[in-house]
């Protein structure tokens, strides 16, 4: 017998390991966060996160994302480097723009010290 949760929405039974309840499409707590990692990643796997995320296949956001760069005419470039900067590398990491803010919290907060003077004898 298969193992099943109740949905935190709704309250059907669904499948233990499912990240969505197939019946309101509600994410479940414990699903893996929006991450660019992964084995099918080529360019920079925001099209794999994304596929992951909506539970569809990759090379199916793929071609949507080509047709998108065609009707808009290269805008659909600045969304994908948008989610590239705010989408973390692996799960347990931290995505280049929080990297960012930490190396900028880190340099304003260090402490400054007094400039050395040296004195002629």
């Amino acid at each position: 017998m298969d193992e099943t949760k109740r949905c935190v929405a709704c309250r059907m039974d669904i499948r233990a390991e499912a990240t969505r309840c197939p019946h309101c499409r509600e994410r479940q707590p414990g699903a893996e966060p929006m991450h660019r990692g992964g084995p099918e990643r080529m360019v920079g796997g925001v099209c794999t996160a994304l596929a992951r995320r909506l539970g569809l296949d990759v090379a199916l956001v793929r071609v949507a994302f080509v047709l998108a760069l065609v009707v808009t005419g290269g805008t659909a470039l600045g969304v994908y480097l948008l989610l590239w900067v705010l989408t973390p590398p692996s799960a347990l990491g931290k995505a280049p723009v929080q990297r960012m803010m930490g190396w900028v919290g880190r340099v304003a907060s260090a402490p400054v010290e007094e400039p050395r003077v040296e004195r002629k004898v």
